[in-house]
């Protein structure tokens, strides 16, 4: 397995994404992408101790629960985690939005909320990916979405990580996975404003490339790509 990590502020002042990830055993690891909220207070703050604590609750419990019970759990630690922090900091509203994968056995879990998305690729094909938790989204379902929505309500997101009232709402899906397969977890600001197959074809030779691509994209972008 093959595992690339990039995150990069894009040309804002500030990255709030947090990209991490973690070996388990020769055949478990677990991969985390959150993005901070907007709007809310310390997003870049919020992001990391999601993630963190995504990260730590699979390392300690993976053998412990079911692989689906195993993430759900771990969201509502992580949710804990921020209310914690939160609290500690003495501020009223923190968030993020996050992406979740777990590779146990010949499956991958993915669990999400909000608008960051897990892209999966067969023999170069897109197979699957995430659906937005998003206003945006929830529009185009009921067939009201027109082009001053999206002006709107372009970052709203219907589900997300707070720190207050418990997430239990969370979508959990399994996937048989096969080598070649490829997987990718990224923040709003990559899939809205770059080509995937850019990610697809990523290799740490083509770094540079998205550094000097970086000042022309208008919000923090991330991801992880993993090459079963």
């Amino acid at each position: 397995m093959k595992v690339f990590e990039y995150t990069n502020k894009g040309s804002r002042e500030e990255n709030q994404d947090y990209v991490v990830h973690g070996s388990l055993s020769e055949e478990s690891c677990a991969f985390v992408v959150a993005d901070g909220m907007g709007g809310y207070s310390e997003g870049a703050m919020a992001s990391k101790v999601v993630g963190d604590a995504l990260l730590d609750f699979i390392e300690l419990n993976y053998t412990s629960f079911e692989p689906a019970i195993l993430l759900k759990e771990a969201i509502s630690f992580a949710n804990d985690a921020l209310m914690l922090k939160r609290i500690a900091l003495g501020v009223s509203k923190m968030g993020c939005v996050v992406t979740v994968l777990f590779i146990t056995k010949g499956y991958a879990y993915l669990s999400w909320l909000g608008d960051s998305r897990i892209y999966m690729y067969r023999d170069g094909k897109e197979v699957y990916r995430t659906e937005d938790h998003s206003v945006i989204n929830e529009l185009a379902k009921i067939r009201s979405l027109v082009p001053s929505s999206y002006d709107k309500y372009a970052s709203v997101v219907t589900k997300s990580i707070m720190g207050d009232v418990p997430v239990d709402v969370a979508p959990i899906r399994k996937v048989k996975i096969e080598k070649g397969d490829i997987f990718i977890l990224c923040t709003d600001g990559l899939h809205k404003e770059l080509d995937m197959t850019r990610v697809v074809d990523y290799n740490e030779n083509k770094k540079d490339d998205f550094d000097s691509f970086a000042p022309r994209v208008s919000d923090n972008f991330s991801f992880i790509k993993i090459e079963v």
